[in-house]
């Protein structure tokens, strides 16, 4: 069974690295198959990052793949909680 590509996001994860962000989870979908992302080291997070992500669970679940957010910050989950998307993003504490 092949291992599921790992995207780990940096600490400060805001719009500046957006488009960056963006290339790498197009690479994945284009790569195919499920994704894990690792929340760890978050501790600053936007609204921009979040669209990006809940956009690519959206599109995975079409190509029927899932991403799975692994070990969530604090950080993460206050403001994905703040935005309604902490029942919304496959997220695993």
């Amino acid at each position: 069974m092949a291992e599921k590509p790992v995207l780990k996001l940096s600490e400060s994860v805001d719009i500046s690295i957006s488009e960056q962000l963006h290339e790498q989870l197009e690479a994945l979908l284009q790569a195919g198959g499920d994704v894990v992302i690792d929340a760890q080291a978050v501790e600053r997070i936007d609204t921009t990052v979040f669209q990006l992500l809940f956009s690519f669970q959206q599109t995975l679940a079409k190509q029927h793949s899932k991403s799975l957010i692994v070990s969530p910050s604090p950080s993460f989950m206050a403001n994905a909680t703040l935005l309604g998307l902490h029942n919304e993003l496959n997220i695993q504490l």
